[in-house]
């Protein structure tokens, strides 16, 4: 069963309307109260235009239903549900979903990278949102480009991306290990930290990234190790990844074998945390976090070089980008006639644009928060730039591409 089959969730069971489980129950009878003729008029749009796709579009859904409805209008946690009960259960609409999943979920795409075959079914939504468009790519490579381009702009693979992934099936000699190797020849087992995405420095072997991030070397004293990470964040410049991809924070191969090499030495991030009690401790023991630091609840407060307060280590590093790229910025201003707040306001060429650090990604009850954010901005025309957690693996990177960019001519 794919992402788009009329068995998804079980709904054509009805069990969606008639369950009494409060996860479930109460948010959809606050939806179905407020549920009128717009409501439906802009899901049938969606149904028409998009199809089998349509729920991979539920922000766009949503937003429209506010502007024509109300700001605040009730949706349930669970929209996907709500929306695909909708359908189903409505014979004119479920006539146009069914013909359209049968006559496009069986068809199939060729990866213009790696050669596999998907069927649409299997298309993930995240990703379709985002392109509106089947590009020739299977989902990894796809999830692949997404870290390096904005897929909203994407209509054809870009040609740098193709050089990138094409050094991924080249044979190469690994500069640490001098073993041969091809990236995609290697089974290395992902984890929840460490996806084991291939990053900036292809150059150097799976094998030798995997023994810097995975495997632990307790031969030396607590001590030794405690500098060798001090000497990995003054060499970064500033606080590594907790994951321990490090190489990827920092501009040349020299540097990112160097920095390999020392964590082939030493305790993965991991267990040096583990030893000193805690990610914080370490960068306290290590001597790594700046002066003027007290620990926070949900993170660090720390000054940033500005005098900025900043609540986490990944605020700050953002603020002092703004601040060594001579941009002017207030921190925590209000979105207009709201209650929420931002991290940052810069003005651009006489734009105002918020800025916003979304450290706790992933987590629900703050991805709800962080939509609503986004959509009331979207709703009021107020332009937003976000910063992911994974962002930080290269802030420079993404800082040039999504501020530093906006002040070209």
């Amino acid at each position: 069963m794919g992402y788009y089959s009329p068995n998804f969730g079980n709904m054509s069971s009805g069990w969606y309307w008639t369950t009494s489980d409060p996860r479930y129950a109460v948010e959809r009878d606050r939806c179905l109260a407020r549920w009128d003729n717009h409501c439906k008029d802009t899901l049938q749009k969606y149904l028409r235009k998009y199809g089998m796709f349509l729920m991979a579009f539920e922000r766009d859904i949503k937003k429209e239903i506010r502007e024509c409805v109300d700001e605040r209008f009730p949706f349930p946690d669970y929209f996907g549900y709500f929306l695909f009960s909708k359908i189903i259960f409505d014979p004119e609409m479920s006539r146009i979903y069914l013909a359209d999943y049968e006559a496009r979920s069986r068809c199939v795409v060729t990866c213009q990278n790696c050669g596999k075959s998907q069927s649409y079914d299997d298309i993930h939504p995240s990703l379709m949102g985002r392109t509106r468009i089947v590009l020739p790519l299977c989902n990894s490579c796809w999830f692949w480009l997404s870290e390096f381009t904005d897929l909203s702009a994407v209509s054809k693979i870009p040609a740098d991306f193709k050089n990138w992934f094409s050094s991924l099936k080249t044979e190469q000699e690994c500069p640490i290990c001098k073993k041969r190797f091809v990236w995609l020849r290697k089974a290395i087992q992902p984890t929840y930290e460490v996806p084991f995405i291939p990053g900036r420095f292809v150059q150097i072997c799976p094998d030798c990234v995997y023994k810097a991030l995975l495997q632990s070397n307790n031969q030396d004293d607590f001590n030794t190790n405690l500098r060798r990470f001090k000497f990995i964040a003054d060499t970064i410049g500033g606080i590594p990844d907790k994951s321990g991809f490090v190489y990827n924070q920092v501009d040349s191969l020299d540097v990112a074998i160097t920095l390999t090499k020392e964590m082939q030495k030493m305790p993965t991030f991991s267990d040096l945390s583990k030893s000193c009690g805690s990610w914080f401790k370490l960068l306290i023991a290590s001597g790594v976090l700046p002066e003027g630091v007290r620990q926070l609840k949900y993170g660090t407060m720390v000054l940033a070089k500005d005098g900025h307060e900043c609540l986490s280590l990944a605020e700050k590093e953002i603020d002092d980008m703004l601040f060594s790229n001579g941009i002017s910025h207030q921190r925590e201003p209000i979105y207009p006639d709201s209650n929420f707040k931002a991290d940052w306001l810069i003005t651009v060429k006489g734009e105002h644009i918020l800025i916003e650090f979304f450290g706790l990604y992933g987590e629900k009850h703050y991805m709800k928060r962080m939509e609503e954010k986004l959509e009331y901005a979207l709703g009021i025309g107020l332009k937003v730039i976000a910063f992911l957690p994974k962002d930080m693996n290269n802030l420079r990177q993404a800082f040039s591409s999504k501020v530093l960019s906006l002040f070209e001519s």
